[in-house]
């Protein structure tokens, strides 16, 4: 049997290693971002619902005042409000967030096309297909859809103000926040800068990340779309919190000028 290998020397025990980034200051960051980025998309989404709700709401009663005076035939009004209530809808997604638009395309994939419509209100008002009504019922379900075609969705919008609400709160917290940061900062101008970063970094990380939800999770998936615009927020944030500290040199120097 072979003797033991033994080392002699002295050895370094017990040494302190100081961490460039905080694990916790890590943390935080990622959630002020984070929440910066989702409060900023929930009211901004309110406010597309709100603007979509006003222009079907208008073209609605522009409708129905074009029928009423006979410029049109009932069943081009309900031709019209179909294509013109889809088209809105479409042009009003554009501007939805990512997550917002998971949500709306989970409700609705698809616009219904003008047959869905005259077949589902056929059948609600005489429990048979569009196509097997007489002449009088057709007209009957033709002004039933002009009535409702600028109809609001109360459960959706009843959320969406909520929404809203909820999305003014999370920027108030987040302000909230950073402000305690910079009041107990000793250099307040340096942390002012700081926290700009942060927040920054979180909103454009969720942004950039957003657009990249239709290719990875497809029409509808919410949950697949809030998780990956969570990932950009927090990443971004992170990037904004690490970068400021990168420059903390810089800010120092720029504190110095009495800008702020």
């Amino acid at each position: 049997m072979s003797e033991p290998l033994l080392v002699t020397g002295s050895y370094v025990v017990q040494k302190a290693h100081a961490l460039e980034n905080s694990p916790l200051d890590m943390a935080i960051a990622g959630l002020e971002g984070a929440a910066t980025r989702f409060s900023a998309d929930a009211i901004s989404d309110a406010k597309t619902r709100t603007s979509y709700m006003d222009s079907i709401k208008r073209m609605s009663i522009q409708t129905q005042a074009d029928v009423s005076a006979g410029k049109i035939s009932a069943r081009e009004g309900v031709e019209f409000c179909q294509e013109m209530r889809n088209r809105i809808m479409l042009e009003h997604r554009k501007f939805t967030s990512a997550q917002g638009l998971a949500f709306a395309e989970r409700k609705k994939k698809l616009p219904p096309t003008l047959q869905d419509i005259l077949d589902r209100y056929a059948k609600r008002a005489e429990g048979i297909e569009y196509n097997k009504l007489t002449v009088e019922q057709k007209s009957k379900v033709h002004y039933s859809i002009l009535e409702s075609s600028g109809r609001d969705n109360a459960p959706i919008s009843r959320g969406t103000k909520k929404m809203k609400i909820m999305g003014k709160v999370g920027i108030l917290i987040t302000a909230t926040f950073a402000a305690y940061e910079i009041i107990n900062a000793d250099n307040k101008v340096k942390e002012t800068a700081r926290q700009g970063m942060i927040v920054g970094g979180g909103a454009a990380g969720g942004g950039l990340a957003g657009l990249s939800v239709s290719a990875l999770c497809g029409p509808g998936a919410l949950v697949c779309a809030v998780a990956i615009v969570l990932a950009g927020s927090i990443a971004g944030s992170i990037a904004g919190s690490i970068a400021a500290d990168s420059l903390d040199e810089e800010l120092e120097e720029f504190s110095k000028w009495n800008i702020l």
